[in-house]
């Protein structure tokens, strides 16, 4: 099925195939590729937003860039790749949350995120809609809640596997919210939406939900965020929804090799933060409901920081088993 996120990705992908023309003269033949590795398929959420930040940082560098998708181990065949990666700037990682939760479901994942990657710039950040299947007679989260109380174990909700970002949101609503639902692993999150859609599942955490809402096929109650999708402003945050401590927000952003000097990091960062403020880049990932976002490097390491508090806390309370 085409979605609306392979029309933004064939705009984005369309600057990517420039990337080779970029840093050519004969100054900088000498020069090394800058490989930027994404490590997840091409076309996903990611890999769009990596080649709209790659051809613009390519421009602003002066310096040939090209994406490499490394996807395998939950992202840890790309993400190791560039932590045994040189520490001179050539070698970059663009990537998600999956980064920060891998090491807290998977026990043979021995990095730390906050000390196995130099932090380099935050791209953007989006909140997951809440999804809840149209069949359902609710319309708010306070309405899905009550209905799920009354209705202990009955309902179900989706992710895209054990450890993924939705199973980790499933788990912490529950626990905040004292309901019992059964959690229902597919092998894509597209597998998710598509049965919220079709009424089999009740419930799921999905960037692309908006465009089932749209045919009116799902609920959207609320989303993840600490602020409301610019797709959907009459669509509330949990929090605002009264579900205060449900916040879980979902990023991008890029890394560098350990060890990189902090002069690389900075060029680095300011020709980040010059792709993010691009009205051109602002506009294509707002689309996709994300907000570019930018910033000093600290402003990365933070929210990674966050997310293992988080996420930790959601393993340890809520005594996840992440094997299928």
């Amino acid at each position: 099925m085409v979605t609306y996120f392979n029309k933004i990705f064939s705009k984005l992908l369309f600057g990517s195939v420039l990337l080779a023309c970029a840093g050519t003269s004969p100054a900088q033949n000498s020069q090394q590729v800058i490989r930027v590795i994404v490590p997840y398929t091409a076309g996903g959420i990611s890999d769009q937003v990596a080649r709209g930040v790659v051809e613009r940082m390519s421009k602003t560098l002066g310096r040939t860039m090209i994406i490499e998708n490394k996807p395998g181990g939950g992202s840890r065949i790309g993400s190791d790749l560039v932590m045994r990666a040189a520490p001179d700037g050539n070698t970059l990682l663009f990537t998600n949350p999956s980064y920060s939760i891998l090491p807290i479901t998977d026990s043979s994942v021995k990095y730390d995120p906050t000390k196995a990657l130099a932090p380099v710039a935050l791209i953007g950040k989006y909140g997951l809609p809440i999804a809840v299947s149209a069949k359902l007679p609710v319309s708010s989260l306070q309405e899905f809640i009550a209905y799920a109380k009354n209705n202990p174990g009955k309902l179900s909700y989706g992710s895209s596997g054990a450890g993924s970002g939705a199973h980790f949101a499933g788990e912490f609503f529950m626990m905040l919210t004292k309901t019992e639902m059964v959690h229902i692993p597919y092998k894509s999150t597209s597998g998710a939406i598509l049965d919220v859609a079709s009424g089999v599942l009740d419930m799921t955490f999905d960037a692309t939900a908006k465009t089932y809402a749209d045919a009116g096929k799902v609920k959207i109650v609320a989303v993840s965020g600490d602020q409301r999708d610019p797709r959907m402003p009459n669509v509330p945050t949990a929090a605002e929804s009264g579900l205060n401590e449900f916040v879980l927000t979902s990023w991008l952003g890029v890394f560098a090799p350990p060890g990189t000097p902090s002069a690389v990091i900075d060029k680095l960062n300011k020709a980040a933060n010059a792709a993010v403020s691009d009205a051109s880049f602002a506009k294509q990932v707002l689309e996709m409901g994300i907000s570019a976002t930018g910033g000093p490097p600290s402003r990365l390491a933070n929210i990674v920081q966050q997310d293992v508090t988080v996420y930790r806390r959601i393993a340890v309370d809520g005594k996840l088993n992440f094997k299928e």
